[in-house]
C-alpha cells in the first residue's frame, strides 16, 4: 500500500486540462502506523488542493483466512459507493502488479479469462476503472517518482511472505527476472493474448447465449445433454459472468455442468458461490440469492387499514381496491402471515383436494419460492395463498375484502400469474 499518488502526475496539469481530481484514502486499520499514513494523505491533497475521502475500515474478528481478499472487497465497496457517476476510477497498478496477478490465477489452475488479469480499462458497476501504469514497470515509476521528488509511504506489510502475492512479489520474481530479464514484460504479453482469445471468445458465446437464456436471466439447459460438454461449460461459464461476480473456478464449472445437466428430472440440485446459489428447476438454472430461512415465521396484521411489511424484502400487503378479491375475517380472528403449509387443501376451482406441493408444481413455483409467498391465515383457517391460488373455505357465510402485495420476487418466464 504505497501513496504514489498515481493522480499526483495529473494534478501538475489539472488546471490546463480543466481535469478534475478527488482522491479517497481507505484505512485498514490493521497497521499500528496507518494514522501518519491517513495524515500523509491529507498532507499531499491539500499542497495539490484536491478534494480528500477518507474511509475506514474495521476488521471483523469473524473474517475467514483470506483477510487480504476481504479487505480488497470490501476497499472497493466503499470507492464504489464514493464513487459521482460521471467519474472514472484511476488506479496505480503497474505491470509488476500485473505478472503478480498473473502467476496468482495460474496457481489456480485458471484458464485464458482468469490469466487475463488485469485490463487497463474495466466495468466497475455502471461506472470504469482505468489503470494508466497497466503497461509500465514498477522500477521506471519508482524513478520517475524520485526525479520528481515525490514523497511516498512504503508499507512493511509489504515484506510479509505470509501473503501469497508478497511472497510472489519478494521471493519468486527477483529470480526469475535474474535469470530471464523479460520474464515480467512475457507475463504481460501473455495476459494481452489472453484477453484477446478471451474477448473473441465472448464474443461467439454472447451471439450463442441469446438463444438460451430466458427473460428473467435464467438457463435454458433442455438441450445441453445433446450438446458437446465444452460447449456447455462454456455457455454456463460466460452466463455467470453476466451476473457481475467473482466467475467460480474450473472445477466449480466442473460440478455445475455434471450436476445440473444430467441429474433426474425431478431433482432440484443446488450450488452455493458465497451468497449466491445457482439451482435447477424444470431444466432451467437460476442464479438466486441466499435469503434467511423464514418457514416457520408467523406475522399478525392487527390492523388491517395498515399496511403490513414482510421479511426477506419481499414487501408489503395492503387493503385496497386494486388487489385480489379475498373472504374477509370475521371480527374475532386474527389474521396471521405464514410462509410455509405442508398437507392436502382444496382451491377455488377445483372439486377435489391436492396435495399442496402439486399445487405449487402446477403453478410453475420453483422450490425456493414456495417459501417466499406469504400464506394468509384467519386463526388457524388456510384462506390464500397470496398471488397463486385462494382455498376453500367451508363457511361461506363471509364478506369480501381486498388485497394487494407489492413484491420483488423474481418469477420464472412461463408463469403467467399476475401477483397484483
Amino acid at each position: 500500500m504505497r501513496f504514489y499518488s498515481s493522480t499526483l502526475s495529473i494534478a501538475k496539469n489539472k488546471k490546463k486540462n480543466h481535469i478534475q481530481i478527488r482522491a479517497i484514502h481507505i484505512n485498514h486499520n490493521i497497521n499500528l502506523r496507518s494514522k501518519e499514513w491517513t495524515e500523509h494523505c491529507k498532507t499531499i491533497c491539500i499542497q495539490n488542493q484536491i478534494p480528500l475521502i477518507i474511509e475506514n475500515i474495521n476488521l471483523n474478528c469473524n473474517i475467514n483466512n483470506n483477510i487480504e481478499e476481504q479487505l480488497r472487497i470490501q476497499r472497493y465497496n466503499i470507492i464504489y459507493k464514493n464513487l459521482y457517476d460521471n467519474e472514472i476510477l484511476l488506479t496505480g497498478h503497474h505491470i509488476n502488479d500485473q505478472c503478480e496477478t498473473f502467476i496468482l490465477f495460474l496457481k489456480r489452475g485458471s484458464g485464458p479469462t482468469g490469466l487475463s488479469s488485469m485490463s487497463f480499462d474495466t466495468q466497475f458497476g455502471n461506472k470504469n476503472i482505468i489503470r494508466p501504469f497497466l503497461n509500465i514497470t514498477k522500477k521506471k515509476l519508482e524513478l520517475w517518482a524520485k526525479s520528481k521528488k515525490l514523497k511516498w509511504i512504503e508499507d512493511f506489510s509489504n515484506h510479509q511472505i505470509d501473503y501469497d502475492r508478497n511472497f510472489i512479489r519478494n521471493k519468486m520474481l527477483p529470480i526469475l527476472e535474474k535469470r530471464w530479464p523479460f520474464f515480467v514484460k512475457n507475463c504481460f504479453r501473455t495476459t494481452m493474448i489472453c484477453q484477446k482469445e478471451t474477448k473473441l471468445l465472448n464474443y461467439f458465446l454472447h451471439k450463442k447465449i441469446v438463444n438460451f437464456i430466458k427473460y428473467d436471466e435464467s438457463l435454458d439447459i433442455s438441450n445441453f445433454q445433446h450438446m458437446k460438454k465444452d460447449m456447455c461449460t462454456a455457455l454456463i461459464r460466460y452466463w455467470l459472468t453476466l451476473k457481475k461476480i467473482k466467475i467460480p473456478s474450473y472445477k466449480n464449472i466442473q460440478n455445475i455442468y455434471y450436476q445440473m445437466i444430467f441429474c433426474r428430472n425431478d431433482a432440484n440440485p443446488k450450488i452455493i458461490i458465497k451468497n449466491h446459489a445457482i439451482k435447477r428447476y424444470k431444466k432451467v438454472l437460476y442464479f438466486i440469492k441466499i435469503k434467511p430461512n423464514i418457514q416457520n415465521m408467523l406475522l399478525f396484521w392487527h390492523n388491517k387499514n395498515k399496511k403490513l411489511k414482510l421479511p426477506n424484502n419481499l414487501g408489503y400487503l395492503i387493503q385496497n381496491k386494486n388487489g385480489i378479491i379475498l373472504p374477509a375475517p370475521h371480527t374475532n380472528e386474527l389474521i396471521n402471515i405464514r410462509f410455509q403449509h405442508e398437507g392436502r387443501i382444496s382451491i377455488l376451482g377445483r372439486n377435489h383436494t391436492r396435495k399442496i406441493k402439486k399445487i405449487w408444481q402446477e403453478k410453475n413455483i420453483p422450490p425456493w419460492l414456495r417459501n417466499q409467498i406469504p400464506l394468509l391465515f384467519y386463526n388457524h383457517t388456510f384462506i390464500a395463498a397470496l398471488g397463486v391460488f385462494i382455498v376453500k373455505v367451508k363457511n361461506t357465510n363471509r364478506n369480501n375484502w381486498i388485497v394487494s402485495w407489492f413484491n420483488n420476487l423474481e418469477i420464472p418466464q412461463d408463469y403467467k400469474f399476475s401477483f397484483y
